[in-house]
Formats: structure tokens, C-alpha cells, sequence
């Protein structure tokens, strides 16, 4: 028998369970609902100008239910696949040509060189640095990668007396503000724009104002931080704590040669992306041109920077893999779809959802739907996954209530994006912060600001967009 003073077993610390965990869990629970909720239909009918199946938002009614059997919930995972296969065969195709341009090192060698450049200068140059990182960031080159860049901020930070809050300002967010209002990324604005059967690329002239916006406040605020604590250490964040230091930081060199095959390089692969945004807006090209594009472009990159065939090949089957977790969870996701289309409740939940919002005047419904997405980010922080579950119900309750498409692709949009910047759930936030040596805290301390900015920006701009009628 134990004594009274044995130690007590620790507590276990609460820990979400992994996003596959979830998404199971989530596909149980919905086919328990099946069960509970009554099953519902609207009509559906052919909008002649667009060709598109649309809801007519008065014909809801109840019908037989119809409950998934287990057998429906194991098939749903397969058919959630097969559904989005040239989706999931897309994203890892873009992935596997990305990877081959990263490892030319013609962008590490470019960011690189410009960093090092940025050493014990001024901070105007900071400003050219985060432009850089959030065009990489809105083109979906630099998202995951991000992190590898984090220690050469570090340097810089260190060499220009500023902190590692500054070196995630510079580096993690010059690439994030790019990236959560994206006008162009393949893995949120065009899968989401995919699934509502809406032009991909389309209404890219907003989305492309909107992240210059978000762009330009993210430099403002974190040039302010960082003159801020140039003038005055003590106004650190991190002042007085174990963090505040650099400690034994590791050398980084800024020796990178940057010659014509990089910016040869450069130029093939980022003049392809813009050649795809002008022939999707004006000759409304398909995501199959891009493809074709990044995987012309890929390839000649490699054997411009000296890569054999076989090692073309290997950089194109890494990047596919690193991208395999994302693609498969895409099918996944839009199990959950399947399992409330077989048991017929999908409907029954936009009806339910729809009531609410429709008694809220339309700007402020598209806002609600917004903030909804926000929220829901938490759990399911990856951008094609959270599309996969969100978009087939977003789509109809946008119909119901009266809103475009389009904004229904905002409102997902702007609530995957933005919270990806301050939730621990989101893997690339927390392995840069760990690799800065910033705790969580103090990030939200710095970050929450800056979040609620952008959050307020993106709400005038889902208004703005109601107004108009974005589409």
C-alpha cells in the first residue's frame, strides 16, 4: 500500500487531438446526428446565366429520414476522396513543383542576400524585406518553409539591437500577412472558389486591394516595434524575462552568392504565376494551366541551377509527400460533407443556420459568417482542410441568405487566414515560435494587436463586398 506521501501521479495537460482525430471524431458525431436531426430538403434549380445548380431558398422541407449506416460512415472516407481527387492531385502537384524551385536555393539565396543586406542599416530596409516574404506568403510559395528563414531573422534582429519579437515581425509575419488575405494561394482561394463552383480566380482585383491593406498595416505596426525598442530596450516585450537575450545564438553567414541563374530563376517561375492570374482573370484559364505552368517552369529551373534529372525527380517526389498530409486530409474533410448529404441533414442545418441570419441585415450576415470561420479555425487550423468542411455548407446558406458566392469564399477565407497568426494550434506558428525562442504567450501579447487590426480591416471589407455585390 502507498504511504500518504507518495507524489501524486502529474496532471495531464489538455492537448487537442491531432486534425485526423478531429476529422474522425467530427464524421462519428455527424452520423450520430443523422440519428437526431430531421431530415431536409431544398429544390434546386439551374441559374441560366452561370449554369450553376443553385437553392431556392423557399422551398425548404422536411422528409423521411434517412440515418447513415456504419457501413456509409467507413465508405464515406473513400468517396470524400474520389470526390476531390483532382483537387488532392493539384495540391501536390504545385507542392512537388515548389519544392523544386526552393531547392535551386535561387529564393533562399535571394531572401538571403537581401537580409544581409539589411544588417546595421536602417530600419526603411525592413519594409523591402516583408514585401518580399508576403509575396512569397499571397503566392502560396512560402508558407510551411517560413520557419527555415526564422534564425537568419534572428541575426538580423540581433545585429540591428532589436528582439526575437521582431525577428518573428519581420520573417513569420511578412509572409503570413501575404498569406491570410491571399489572392491567388492554390490551397484556399482556388480550392474554396473549386467547391462553390465559382470561377477560380475570379474577383482576384478586390482580394489583391485587400492584402496590399493588410500588407502595409502589418509593416506599419511592426516598424513601429521595432524603432520602439532600438530607442528603448525596456519597451521589449520580452524586457526582464529569461527570453529577452540571444544566447548562444548560431552563426548565420550571409554568404550566399546570388547570380543570373537565380535571377533567371526567379524570373521564369514567378513570371509563369503572373502570366496564370492574367489569363485566369481575362481568358479565364483553369487551374490546369497553372500546373502546367509551375511544372514547365520547375523543371527548367532545376537544370538552370544544375540539378540532374534524377535529382528534378527526387525534389519533385519530396515536395509531393511533404504535401501528401494536406491533399489526403482534403478527402477526409469532405467526408463530413458526404455524411450529411447521405443522411440528408446538410439542408435540415443550412435551414436551421439560415433562420437567424436572414433576420440580420445582409452585411451583417456575411460578417457573422466570417467571425463563424474564425472561430472554427482553432479546430481544423489547415487552409484546404477547413475548405473541405465549411464551403459545401457555406455555399447554399450564401444562396439562402442572399449573398454571393464570392463572399461566402471571404468569409472562409479571412477566418482561416487571419487566427492562423494566434492559435496554438496552427504548426507552423508554434515550430517558428520555437525556433525564435518566443514564448506564447508573449507572442499574443505582441500579436493580438495587430490580429484585432486585421479582423476589423476584413470585417469593413466583407461589408464593402455585400454592398457591392463582389462576385
Amino acid at each position: 500500500m502507498k504511504g500518504k506521501d507518495s507524489a501524486k501521479p502529474a496532471k495531464k495537460e489538455f492537448k487537442l487531438p491531432e486534425t485526423y482525430v478531429l476529422i474522425a471524431m467530427m464524421l462519428i458525431v455527424m452520423a450520430i446526428l443523422t440519428y437526431i436531426i430531421p431530415a431536409g430538403t431544398y429544390d434546386m434549380y439551374k441559374d441560366e446565366a452561370t449554369g450553376r445548380q443553385l437553392v431556392d431558398a423557399t422551398s425548404f422541407h422536411f422528409i423521411d429520414r434517412s440515418p447513415v449506416t456504419p457501413l456509409q460512415l467507413l465508405m464515406a472516407f473513400y468517396t470524400g476522396l474520389n470526390k476531390n481527387y483532382s483537387t488532392i492531385f493539384f495540391v501536390m502537384l504545385v507542392g512537388g513543383y515548389f519544392k523544386i524551385v526552393n531547392e535551386t536555393g535561387a529564393i533562399t539565396n535571394g531572401l538571403s542576400l537581401a537580409i544581409g543586406k539589411m544588417k546595421d542599416k536602417a530600419l526603411f530596409a525592413i519594409p523591402l524585406v516583408m514585401v518580399s516574404f508576403a509575396f512569397l506568403g499571397a503566392t502560396g510559395v512560402l508558407i510551411n518553409p517560413v520557419v527555415a528563414f526564422i534564425p537568419i531573422g534572428l541575426v538580423v534582429a540581433q545585429q540591428m539591437k532589436m528582439d526575437r519579437i521582431a525577428a518573428m515581425g519581420i520573417v513569420y509575419l511578412g509572409c503570413f500577412s501575404g498569406w491570410c488575405t491571399s489572392f491567388m494561394a492554390a490551397s484556399s482561394v482556388q480550392l474554396a472558389q473549386q467547391i462553390a463552383e465559382i470561377p477560380v480566380m475570379s474577383g482576384v482585383g478586390l482580394r489583391f486591394i485587400v492584402t496590399s491593406i493588410i500588407v502595409a498595416i502589418t509593416i506599419v505596426y511592426v516598424m513601429r516595434y521595432c524603432k520602439k525598442i532600438q530607442t528603448d530596450r525596456t519597451k521589449s516585450i520580452l524586457y526582464g524575462t529569461a527570453d529577452e537575450g540571444f544566447g548562444e545564438l548560431d552563426q548565420v553567414e550571409f554568404n550566399h552568392t546570388f547570380g543570373g541563374k537565380d535571377i533567371l530563376i526567379l524570373v521564369l517561375v514567378f513570371g509563369s504565376l503572373v502570366l496564370y492570374v492574367w489569363g485566369a482573370v481575362v481568358k479565364g484559364w483553369g487551374q490546369e494551366y497553372m500546373v502546367a505552368f509551375l511544372m514547365a517552369s520547375a523543371i527548367a529551373s532545376g537544370f538552370i541551377a544544375g540539378m540532374s534529372a534524377d535529382d528534378i525527380s527526387r525534389s519533385f517526389m519530396k515536395g509531393c509527400r511533404e504535401m501528401a498530409y494536406g491533399a489526403i486530409l482534403i478527402g477526409f474533410a469532405s467526408a463530413i460533407a458526404v455524411l450529411l448529404t447521405d443522411g440528408n441533414i446538410i439542408h435540415t442545418i443550412i435551414y436551421a443556420a439560415s433562420l437567424p441570419l436572414k433576420a440580420m441585415p445582409k452585411t451583417i450576415a456575411a460578417v457573422f459568417m466570417f467571425y463563424i470561420n474564425l472561430v472554427f479555425n482553432f479546430f481544423v487550423s489547415s487552409a484546404s482542410g477547413q475548405a473541405a468542411i465549411v464551403m459545401p455548407i457555406m455555399t447554399p446558406l450564401a444562396d439562402v441568405v442572399g449573398l454571393t458566392r464570392q463572399v461566402a469564399v471571404l468569409a472562409y477565407q479571412y477566418g482561416d487566414g487571419l487566427s492562423n497568426t494566434i492559435i496554438p494550434t496552427s504548426g507552423v506558428l508554434m515550430a517558428a515560435l520555437g525556433v525564435a525562442g518566443v514564448p506564447f504567450s508573449k507572442w499574443l501579447k505582441f500579436q493580438v494587436p495587430l490580429f484585432l487590426m486585421w479582423t476589423a480591416v476584413c470585417t469593413v471589407v466583407m461589408i464593402v463586398a455585400v454592398m457591392i455585390g463582389y462576385h
